[in-house]
C-alpha cells in the first residue's frame, strides 16, 4: 500500500502534534476399520473440512483485478506512492492481525498489482492491492483477521517510535467473494479531528483484494461501501477468470 497510511499519519502529526489467514487440504484417513471411523461420541458434530488449496492467481488475473481511475467516481486521480517497509506491532496479541494490515507487505503474499489514488482535491486517499498466496495461504491469512475484527476493540502501536492508539470498528461492508471483512482503524486527534483508515479485504480462491481508504471528511467516509463494492467486484471477476 506504499506510503498511504504513513502519509496520512504524517499529516495528522503535523496538524495536531499527535501521531497516527486453513490448514493443509489433507486427504481422508486411509485404512482403519469402519468401527474406528464411527467411534466418535454420540451427538458430536462433524468437523468442518479443511480448506482446500486453491489454484494460484496468474499475474494477468491480478493485474486485471486492480482498480483504475476509470473504475472510480469522478474526482479521483492516480497518485503513485513510494514502497514502504514499515511494520506495526500491536500491544495486544489478539489485535496483531489488524495491525499487520497497516503494512504494505503481508507475510507469505505476493503483491501482483497495486494502485494508489487521491480524490477530493487530495484530501481522500485510496490504495487497492491484489495479493496472491500459495496453497491455503489466502484462507489462512483471512481467518485470524476475521476473528480479530470481532474481538479487538482497540490497540496501541508506534510509528517510527511515536506511540499511537487506534480504535477498531468492524464495518458492515458488502459480502463479496468467498469471504470478506472490513475494519475501520481510527485515532482521535482532538476536537473534531480524526484519522481513519477503512480497510476492506475480499478473498477469492488463492487471492486477496485489500482496499485501504483514508477519507478526508465525514461526507467522504460515507463512500467506503461504494469503493469496496467496485474494488471487490472487479477483483472477484478477474480471479474467477
Amino acid at each position: 500500500m506504499r506510503t498511504r497510511i504513513r502519509r496520512g499519519a504524517a499529516v495528522a502529526l503535523t496538524v495536531s502534534a499527535l501521531t497516527f489467514t486453513a490448514a493443509c487440504g489433507g486427504s481422508a484417513d486411509k485404512g482403519g476399520s469402519d468401527k474406528a471411523k464411527t467411534s466418535e461420541a454420540p451427538g458430536k458434530p462433524a468437523e468442518k473440512p479443511a480448506e482446500a488449496a486453491a489454484k494460484p492467481l496468474t499475474e494477468a488475473q491480478m493485474k486485471a483485478g486492480v482498480l483504475a481511475v476509470a473504475d472510480l467516481p469522478k474526482g479521483w486521480a492516480d497518485a503513485p506512492g513510494t514502497p514502504s517497509t514499515d511494520t506495526y506491532k500491536a500491544d495486544k496479541p489478539e489485535c496483531q492481525p489488524l495491525a499487520g494490515l497497516l503494512q504494505q507487505k503481508i507475510t507469505g503474499a505476493t503483491v501482483g498489482a497495486e494502485e494508489d489514488f487521491v480524490g477530493g482535491d487530495g484530501a481522500n486517499q485510496l490504495t487497492h492491492q491484489i495479493m496472491g498466496f500459495s496453497g491455503t495461504g489466502a484462507a489462512d491469512f483471512m481467518k485470524p483477521v476475521i476473528t480479530a475484527a470481532d474481538k479487538c476493540t482497540s490497540f496501541s502501536s508506534d510509528m517510527e517510535g511515536t506511540p499511537m492508539t487506534l480504535k477498531v470498528q468492524k464495518l458492515d461492508t458488502p459480502k463479496q467473494g468467498e469471504e470478506s471483512v472490513g475494519v475501520r482503524l481510527s485515532m482521535d486527534l482532538g476536537g473534531a479531528m480524526e484519522f481513519a483508515a477503512n480497510i476492506v479485504l475480499v478473498r477469492q480462491g488463492a487471492g486477496v483484494s485489500r482496499v485501504v481508504y483514508v477519507p478526508g471528511s465525514a461526507d467522504a467516509a460515507k463512500n467506503v461501501n461504494d469503493i469496496a463494492q467496485r474494488a471487490g467486484d472487479k477483483f472477484v471477476k478477474a480471479a474467477q477468470g
